[in-house]
């Protein structure tokens, strides 16, 4: 564990790392299905490249953490980055389905050495006294990423054009590649002899940790740590799933293609893409307090139940709103609530993630909620389809309704 310096001067260049990686992949949630004869695409080929490196996350999520337990933080988190500046360019110079898919493929691995070992770093940084601050922190310089990447982005392809714009993204990562190899320090503590396993071990030994994962017992044992994972998979269904993916939608059936506001009138793309901009600024500013709060002597569980509570609240409101305003403030209730549980669950699940398993943890921790950030949006879409919206809104306060429930397991 590194403690020779204090958590910022890790957690300054990790962090700009983090963020500016995202220039490439967020800019094209934004403006790729307006490129797609720039890249030869179509419209179903698009929704294939903002989905598969999802896909490649869920199984490499845990492979990865594994790793980083085995190799060290610093010498993943790097290839991570150099892989997410070759894919950025290679997002400018591809042309058709296959190489484009080989770069979203590849960045879907990038992107999970960058995530899996960025939260893995902020745990090796932090103690018990200071990891909701720390793990706070962390996440406020992902959420900037999330906010400024794709209004950058789709500000210079307008400007200059997609394939220069993924130049400048590239260039940007590079940067944060920089600013890693000259300033972020490997954080894992030494392996001991006692953390490296046998050299031979029988199928019935490899078998037997998903035998206990199966019995009533070891649930008991771990139910902090399996209510903490649902609870991060509610979150990130409803808030990065549901809620993110369903705005734009939200508005254009709620006003028609366009929105009146002070005398001015603007598209739904610009209102969907400025309230989501809104919500991740805010949820990064509001995740280092509620970090803060969790480190105090309450703990974590009542900031949790008070982002549950929260989250219920801006889904009710973005339910039943039929104003402009009633569904900012719905938005900003989400962001609150999405900041907060967030900063706070990864700072749970680090007070009961064993020394040296940081990697492993951090892993199957994301690998959670990579599931259900996908899911999200395709059972909204489906819902949507057959019902009124406001049924999938109130789906998602129900789902943190019952989340109280997993909540209480967290005493």
């Amino acid at each position: 564990m590194t403690r020779s310096r204090p958590p910022h001067r890790i957690l300054t260049p990790l962090g700009l790392a983090v963020a500016l990686s995202l220039s490439g992949d967020l800019t094209l949630y934004a403006v790729l299905v307006t490129q797609m004869e720039v890249v030869g695409l179509t419209l179903a080929d698009v929704g294939v490249m903002l989905s598969v490196n999802r896909l490649v996350r869920i199984p490499g999520n845990p492979l990865i953490g594994l790793l980083l337990d085995r190799w060290g933080r610093r010498r993943l988190f790097i290839l991570g980055m150099v892989i997410g500046v070759l894919t950025t360019a290679g997002y400018g110079l591809s042309y058709g389905f296959w190489p484009f898919l080989l770069a979203r493929m590849a960045w879907g691995l990038g992107w999970t050495c960058i995530n899996v070992g960025g939260m893995a770093m902020a745990l090796d940084i932090s103690t018990a006294a200071d990891r909701g601050r720390v793990t706070g922190i962390y996440n406020t310089w992902m959420w900037g990423g999330f906010a400024l990447a794709p209004l950058l982005g789709g500000f210079l392809v307008d400007r200059i054009g997609f394939r220069p714009a993924m130049g400048v993204a590239a260039a940007l990562t590079a940067v944060g590649l920089l600013a890693v190899l000259l300033a972020l320090p490997e954080t894992a503590r030494p392996r001991s002899a006692a953390d490296r396993p046998p050299a031979r071990r029988t199928v019935r030994q490899r078998l037997a940790p998903l035998r206990r994962i199966l019995t009533r017992r070891w649930l008991r044992a771990h139910r902090r740590r399996a209510a903490t994972s649902l609870l991060l998979l509610i979150t990130r269904f409803a808030g990065e799933g549901v809620a993110v993916s369903t705005i734009s939608l939200l508005l254009q059936r709620r006003f028609g293609p366009t929105i009146a506001l002070d005398g001015m009138v603007l598209g739904v793309a610009t209102v969907g893409g400025a309230l989501l901009a809104t919500r991740s600024l805010l949820a990064g500013a509001v995740g280092p307090l509620a970090g803060r709060l969790s480190d105090a002597r309450a703990g974590r569980r009542p900031v949790i139940t008070a982002s549950l509570l929260i989250g219920m609240s801006g889904f009710a409101l973005l339910a039943f709103a039929t104003t402009p305003a009633a569904i900012l403030l719905g938005v900003v209730l989400g962001a609150v609530s999405g900041g907060a549980a967030l900063a706070t669950l990864l700072a749970q699940m680090g007070d009961l993630t064993p020394a040296g398993r940081e990697g492993a943890m951090m892993g199957a921790y994301a690998t959670i909620g990579d599931i259900g950030s996908t899911a999200g949006p395709a059972v909204a879409f489906a819902m949507a389809a057959a019902v009124n919206l406001e049924w999938v809104y109130l789906l998602c306060a129900l789902i943190f309704l019952l989340g109280l429930g997993l909540a209480a397991q967290l005493r």
